[in-house]
């Protein structure tokens, strides 16, 4: 009984640091904390290191506090009056990535997800992201939206924490930013296509069609021109990892002919060409940052210190990912990404291998496609070092070589058919059990206080 109780409680946290990254960027972090803090407690096997990707998440760690300890910097924070006014740039990668580790640990170790509870989460998740299209639908509405205190509590949480300036025509949905908004709604827009592979019924089919084309009409409200390549990008290797050929080729001609014909599309004053020379100017200084601090990086947070110190503009990272990462984290840490990806997509193709479960297949590709999704992006932004996208991104990474583990050690075992339940049915349960849990936990505490 007592296993179940805490199966359940678990699986409740992880529903909700899920739910928080529909939210906004300040629970992300919160959740993980609190995840690797319960992980340090109540993991009791031996601690991971050489395994993947545990090792690379060490191996940042490693890198960020050698990184800071030969150039140590510190970050002011002006904005606001705070309790701390300054902190070592070293902290925001070491946490990260500390954070990264214990949630492979608990995801790998204490969850131990079955393929059929993956897929339900996503599911879950999916329908989730309805909530940042409300978010961004109404931001486009709030000129003429009377009358709800709600909904105008709402609107103001979301303007104090806007990460860019004022823009109508460009709504900023939950993240605060719009492009980061954008690869939110990227994933779930993938997400509809994966769900249309693994609901049964001719309606839910319909529907994730609906909800889809609902994604891709809310990323056209942000303005983002990068996010339709990841989309696309996403979209590609998703119906390519289904075996549709033909259909790849045919969409990826069709959208590049809409692209041409009718480069106008996306709200925005300015044209690609001038966004991209903008794009250049960024991209020049991150080089020289890179050439500066080449072996182990400038770091995240010093590299718009010496940004600033540069060109007097106030530009907080590279707007490319893989720049980002050479100039944050030096070509070690590059070396590091490039291992981390390549190896992941190794683990999906053989996890695809392994099972013979149509929606192990789909889940196996869905997650793929949000990881190239994100990096194609990525070529023009670089929103994964942002607690909801990078935890998204991390999260599909960490399922993959989970879900790869778990299958090749039950072919080992022999056990090749291994049980995939349906998920026609949603449970919220495990939610509620881990905030009923926590609630008696502190109740028992403050009395034992008391007497």
């Amino acid at each position: 009984m007592k296993s179940i109780t805490q199966r359940k409680w678990v699986m409740g946290l992880t529903q909700l640091l899920y739910l928080s990254i529909l939210i906004t960027p300040y629970a992300p972090p919160v959740f993980l904390f609190l995840i690797g803090i319960i992980t340090i407690f109540i993991y009791r096997e031996k601690w991971p290191l050489l395994s993947w990707p545990e090792n690379i998440f060490l191996g940042f760690v490693l890198l960020s506090a050698i990184s800071w300890a030969v150039s140590p910097s510190w970050y002011q924070i002006t904005t606001e009056p705070v309790p701390i006014q300054s902190f070592p740039v070293g902290i925001v990668p070491v946490f990260l990535f500390v954070t990264y580790y214990l949630l492979t640990v608990w995801i790998k170790g204490i969850v131990k997800w079955s393929p059929a509870e993956v897929r339900r989460m996503y599911i879950y998740f999916w329908l989730g992201g309805l909530y940042v299209v409300a978010v961004v639908l109404i931001q486009q509405m709030s000129g003429s939206m009377n009358g709800s205190e709600l909904l105008e509590h709402l609107l103001n949480f979301y303007r104090e924490n806007q990460w860019q300036s004022e823009n109508p025509e460009r709504s900023a949905g939950t993240a605060g930013n719009s492009n980061i908004t954008a690869a939110m709604l990227i994933c779930f827009a993938l997400m509809s296509i994966y769900a249309q592979s693994v609901l049964y019924k001719r309606w839910q089919k319909i529907t994730a069609f609906g909800v889809f084309l609902l994604f891709c009409y809310s990323i056209y409200l942000t303005g983002s021109r990068g996010a339709w390549v990841g989309l696309v990008v996403g979209l590609l290797v998703q119906i390519w990892m289904k075996g549709h050929r033909k259909i790849t080729l045919a969409i990826l001609l069709s959208l590049g002919s809409v692209v041409a014909l009718f480069p106008s599309l996306i709200p925005r004053s300015d044209t690609i060409l001038t966004t991209f020379q903008a794009r250049m100017k960024i991209w020049k200084v991150a080089v020289e940052i890179f050439k500066e601090h080449w072996l182990i990086g400038a770091l995240p947070l010093h590299f718009a210190q010496i940004f600033h110190q540069k060109t007097g503009e106030a530009v907080y990272h590279a707007h490319n990912v893989f720049l980002g990462i050479a100039s944050e984290f030096g070509i070690i840490g590059f070396g590091l990404f490039v291992m981390l990806i390549v190896v992941t997509m190794i683990r999906a193709r053989r996890w695809r291998k392994l099972t013979n479960s149509k929606e192990e297949r789909c889940l196996a590709g869905m997650l793929v496609s949000l990881i190239i999704a994100l990096l194609g992006q990525g070529m023009y932004d670089y929103p994964l070092l942002t607690p909801q996208v990078g935890l998204i991104f991390m999260l599909s990474i960490i399922i993959i070589h989970s879900q790869y583990e778990r299958a090749l050690k039950m072919k080992n075992d022999g056990d090749l058919k291994y049980e995939v339940k349906s998920s026609k049915t949603l449970d919220f349960k495990p939610v509620s059990t881990f905030i009923i849990g926590m609630k008696n936990l502190f109740k028992s505490e403050h009395s034992r206080r008391l007497r």
